[in-house]
This record gives structure tokens, C-alpha cells and sequence, in this order.
């Protein structure tokens, strides 16, 4: 693909809308093409501004009382005052009672939209480094060789640990991309198997407990320490995965 393809397909490519052959012709021009890869880190940038928790508005704790009593006064001043029907009858609790119910809705429909798109760009990401034969940019053992390379390639430092101790030897890593911002795959071993770590800056300051899920047969663990956010995926037994992420945890 050539720069003009890519930027018609970039936005596309940043919300994760692309088919696997698309994503695979738009990944390796971004890799070559600094201009294009700017224009990514770009589109991050503005995800990550509007995801700022500091931007966000949270609603007081009063504001249930707040709308019940907004929503009274207003029965109040519309009915007669012969009226007995039960109050959950009345045409203004009935209107408040089905908006609550459609925001309910619609944010967890949002937020699990968005989680079932993280999980299928984790798990494609993992398969597509397993088919093009791309599971690292740079292949050591060492931390200090590993964890230097990402410098000036991603805007963020992450964390490489050595676990080979512990039966999970570094391999190395690579530059990958999920939701359209550049992350850091560090890839491990585990006998015939290959764990595929992706890491990215945390939007939140606070720790996320682990979540393990499956995807098209692949194990998916999901943490963060407040600092970054991580994603493991392996067709390893999530038993195995876990104890990898213990040892993480622990070096």
C-alpha cells in the first residue's frame, strides 16, 4: 500500500473496522513509513486526551436524590390534586424511569462493544505474529538489549522482565498496534509454546484486577498496575498463563 491507501484506511485501521489482510498491508507501511505512523500516534494522542480521567465528568452521589426530587416537583405542579393514582403511574416518573433505563443500556453496550473489540485485536494480533512469521523485531534473551530497542519507536517506556527462572524465557519483542496506538509486544516461551505480552499506558491511575476470557481457543488475561495496562495472550493453559503472570508481578 502506498501513503494515499493508508490515510484513507487509517481510521478504519485506528478503530480496529479492518479485515486481517487489510490490517496486515496497513501494519507493514506503517512500520516503514514514519509520516503515516505520525499521523497514528496522532489519532492516540486524541484518543488518549478524550479518555483522560481528568475530563471526565463524574456525577455526584446526590444526583439520584437530586433527579427524584426534580421529577416530584414536576408531578406536583402537572397533576390535580384529586389525582391518587401510585406515583411509578405518573406520566413524568414514567418518562425519568425509561431515559434512566435507556443510558443504563446504552453504556453497557459501549463498554462491551469496546471490550469485544480489544479482545479480537489482542487475539488477532497474537495469530497474525504466528502466521507472518513476525514475532519479534528484535530476538534476545536480555532485558537490557530488549527493553532499549523500543526507544524512540513508542512513546512510553515499558517494562521487560527476565523469567527464564522461572520457565518463561524472554524472546524478545516488537512494536505492534491495538485501537490504532502503538504498543509494545514482548514476546515469552513456554516449551513449544509462545505467550505474546501487550503493553500500553493506563488511562486510569488504578490497578485492575485480572480477567481471564477465551478467543477462538486462545487464552486472554487482562490486568493493569495503575501505571500500564497488559494483555496475554497464548494457546498455553490458562493455569500456565496464570502462573506467568504471578511471576510478573513478583520480579
Amino acid at each position: 500500500m502506498n501513503c494515499e491507501q493508508v490515510q484513507k484506511l487509517i481510521h478504519a485501521h485506528h478503530d480496529g473496522e479492518l479485515d486481517v489482510a487489510n490490517t496486515l498491508q496497513v501494519d507493514e507501511h506503517l512500520a516503514d513509513c514514519p509520516s503515516c505512523f505520525n499521523a497514528v500516534r496522532q489519532l492516540s494522542a486524541l484518543r488518549g486526551a478524550l479518555q483522560d480521567s481528568e475530563l471526565r465528568f463524574r456525577a455526584p452521589t446526590r444526583l439520584r436524590s437530586s433527579i427524584t426530587a426534580a421529577v416530584e416537583q414536576a408531578v406536583r405542579a402537572e397533576r390535580p390534586a384529586v389525582i391518587t393514582r401510585p406515583w411509578y403511574r405518573q406520566p413524568a416518573w414514567s418518562v425519568a424511569a425509561v431515559l434512566l433505563v435507556a443510558c443504563v443500556l446504552t453504556l453497557q453496550v459501549s463498554f462491551r462493544r469496546s471490550d469485544d473489540r480489544l479482545l479480537a485485536e489482542l487475539t488477532s494480533s497474537h495469530v497474525r505474529s504466528l502466521m507472518v512469521n513476525h514475532l519479534y523485531d528484535v530476538a534476545s534473551t536480555d532485558q537490557h538489549t530488549v527493553k532499549p530497542w523500543f526507544d524512540g519507536k513508542i512513546d512510553f517506556a515499558p517494562p521487560v522482565k527476565d523469567l527464564r527462572e522461572t520457565g518463561f524465557p524472554l524472546l524478545g519483542g516488537r512494536m505492534d498496534f491495538l485501537e490504532g496506538r502503538a504498543v509494545a509486544a514482548l514476546v515469552y516461551g513456554r516449551q513449544k509454546h509462545f505467550l505474546n505480552l501487550f503493553v500500553w499506558p493506563s488511562a486510569s491511575s488504578s490497578p485492575a484486577e485480572l480477567r481471564a476470557t477465551q478467543r477462538n481457543g486462545y487464552n486472554v488475561l487482562r490486568w493493569s498496575d495503575g501505571k500500564m495496562n497488559f494483555g496475554l495472550v497464548s494457546d498455553l493453559n490458562e493455569g500456565e498463563m496464570r502462573e506467568f503472570v504471578r511471576e510478573w508481578a513478583a520480579k
